[in-house]
């Protein structure tokens, strides 16, 4: 969220610099072109560990600053639309997400934990809001995307479109959750779109939007900058849903190893032993 960054770091009198998202901010701290980028936990984890999205470019050398605040992932379709479940998504047209996004690897294993593989639906890869509008105009079935509630992108169309938020099982979260580490249960509150359907919040996956920097970042730096981040929670916490979420009890949760001066701030401030 670009407006949290610009508040952390005006703390520090920084610029900032809008990219392009996760893969350039991960290249950005590597050349110090930015001291701390901003990236959900499955991009940091694919990114260390040369995995997923990494795959093929390797190891990046990256450290954590902070956890955030959640990535929900939202699985929705039209109110009556005859889709209850995963299970009922067999034979249809599923946005399954952005391509290139390192998401789209539990996607395709929650559809495979119902039997679901590829050729059993018509998969197409689309953006928040060009998904939404698709369902909401009958061009697809289903959808599945991962962000921070509400998604705006979401959020418009559900304006007008009565949309259906598909919950998961305990199994299937218990068995997502097992692979993998960077993932977290969360829910979707019923009332969080407009005209959502569902009178119960909504039980699912998700990430932790991160700040990270480059192992050769300077601690100090580091340092100062988080113990601004704890210092000031109060003045920035109520700014808006996101922001919310922020906790000291979860803010040095580490999906990757944190930075040395990170570490020591959190240790200072108690956080962590």
């Amino acid at each position: 969220m670009v407006l949290l960054l610009y508040f952390f770091i005006w703390f520090l009198s920084r610029s900032v610099t809008s990219t392009a998202g996760s893969n350039e901010n991960v290249a950005m701290v590597q050349t110090m072109d930015i001291d701390v980028g901003m990236a959900n936990s499955d991009a940091l984890y694919g990114a260390y560990h040369g995995e997923l999205t990494y795959k093929d470019a390797g190891a990046q050398a990256i450290e954590e600053v902070a956890a955030l605040y959640y990535s929900q992932m939202h699985i929705y379709t039209k109110d009556g639309s005859g889709i209850e479940s995963v299970a009922d998504m067999k034979g249809k047209k599923i946005c399954v997400g952005s391509q290139g996004t390192s998401w789209l690897y539990m996607v395709w294993d929650v559809l495979d934990a119902y039997g679901i593989k590829e050729s059993d639906i018509t998969p197409y890869y689309m953006n928040y809001a060009e998904s939404s509008e698709a369902l909401a105009n009958g061009d697809i079935d289903a959808a599945f995307q991962v962000g921070g509630y509400p998604l705006a992108g979401i959020q418009q169309s559900a304006s007008t479109t009565a949309f259906k938020f598909i919950g998961l099982p305990q199994d299937i979260i218990d068995s997502m959750l097992e692979k993998y580490s960077y993932a977290i249960p969360a829910t979707i509150p019923a009332g969080t779109y407009e005209k959502q359907a569902n009178t119960e919040d909504v039980n699912t996956l998700a990430y932790m939007t991160c700040l990270f920097c480059g192992a050769d970042a300077d601690e100090d730096m580091i340092y100062d900058f988080v113990k601004a981040m704890i210092e000031t929670l109060p003045a920035y916490q109520d700014t808006n849903v996101a922001t919310r979420q922020i906790s000291l009890e979860t803010i040095a949760t580490p999906f990757i190893p944190l930075n040395a001066g990170a570490e020591r701030a959190y240790k200072d401030a108690g956080i962590i032993k």
